[in-house]
């Protein structure tokens, strides 16, 4: 692209040659005079970029063409998508991929070797199906979706439109739901709900979406989850939430829309987590607790500015023993008590 279509594109105000011919985006530190690059620094930027996406208020010197945008890491993003697009294979279905008889694939849709589409699930147009994923039975794919090599989606369940499914997923395994009989034994409480995953959804590699025990497991439209996420049965999660990775969801959690869930955060059943709030890494969430708006931290979880606190306190816990045991010495440097070791001797001594 040349500078002025990337200025359009971006909705930018162009400084520099128009006609700049970019090819690539690359960091910032590595750029080439045929990269774009994005800081997001008022001041001079190191650079050889041949393209530089920058705030409203940079002052800094460039020699290149500079590019002034309202969130220039939006745009480099925008830009980036324009510059490497993904990977799209052409309309084919591989020798060796299993397509039930009474399946439906629509137009343009690839079908990559030892990939199995089940009995009566339809594949909308466009989608790809990379090898070795797995389509179940009874199961609706939307259009333009990405199914990941070893991805899996199992029978019954429902993908919206341009939905991204990583190496690994899972969409539809049973849920974790036993009971236990007068002998302590388990058995298998019913799994047969479903997964509804709608529009623009994107499930990183070895998440596991477990499907409802008897009603359904839903991720919202816009919803974006990383890797090694277990998302338990019957969980509904909100549109625009983003989870990061090794977060554990447990069953029947509701997540509400434009939530952002740190790595490793762990959630207990019933849970719900009201819209817009930010729950930080390692957090634990208590079965049954409500988390509102607001920035949140901790086990059990708790608003910022009190984990912080808490925090600050445990950390004080060496200086206050170390005060305690100056106490000590002078309470005893008086007393004729026949203990000799003071750190033996009781507080409530008089």
């Amino acid at each position: 692209m040349k500078a002025h279509e990337i200025a359009a594109l971006v909705a930018g105000t162009l400084s520099g040659d128009p006609n700049v011919d970019i090819t690539c985006v690359a960091d910032v530190r590595s750029a080439t005079p045929s990269d774009a690059a994005f800081a997001e620094k008022t001041e001079t930027v190191q650079t050889g970029a041949g393209c530089l996406l920058v705030p409203l208020d940079f002052e800094g010197d460039f020699a290149g063409c500079l590019i002034k945008v309202k969130a220039p890491k939006l745009a480099f993003a925008i830009l980036a998508a324009e510059l490497h697009p993904r990977k799209m294979r052409g309309p084919e279905i591989h020798p060796s991929a299993i397509v039930a008889g009474s399946a439906s694939v629509g137009d343009g849709v690839f079908v990559g070797a030892f990939t199995c589409v089940g009995e009566n699930s339809r594949i909308g147009d466009g989608t790809q199906l990379r090898a070795g994923a797995k389509v179940g039975d009874d199961v609706r794919i939307g259009q333009n979706c990405v199914l990941h090599p070893n991805s899996f989606v199992e029978d019954g369940c429902t993908l919206g439109n341009n939905v991204v499914l990583h190496t690994g997923a899972v969409v539809g395994a049973d849920g974790f739901g036993y009971v236990a009989d007068e002998s302590g034994n388990y058995h298998k409480f019913p799994q047969i709900g479903s997964v509804i995953i709608e529009d623009d959804v994107e499930i990183g590699a070895n998440t596991c979406v477990d499907r409802g025990a008897l009603g359904e497991t839903r991720i919202g439209a816009g919803t974006k989850i990383d890797n090694l996420v277990q998302i338990a049965h019957n969980v509904q999660i909100g549109r625009r939430v983003v989870i990061a990775a090794q977060t554990g969801i447990s069953g029947s959690t509701v997540i509400e829309d434009d939530c952002v869930i740190g790595g490793q955060v762990g959630m207990g059943d019933h849970a719900l987590v009201r819209s817009g709030a930010v729950i930080g890494s390692q957090a634990g969430v208590l079965p049954g607790k409500i988390v509102r708006r607001g920035v949140w931290w901790g086990t059990p979880v708790q608003p910022l500015d009190e984990y912080k606190r808490q925090n600050a306190h445990v950390k004080g816990l060496e200086r206050l023993k170390a005060e305690v045991q100056i106490l000590k010495q002078k309470i005893y440097s008086t007393s004729s008590d026949p203990l000799e070791d003071p750190e033996q001797r009781p507080l409530d001594r008089p």
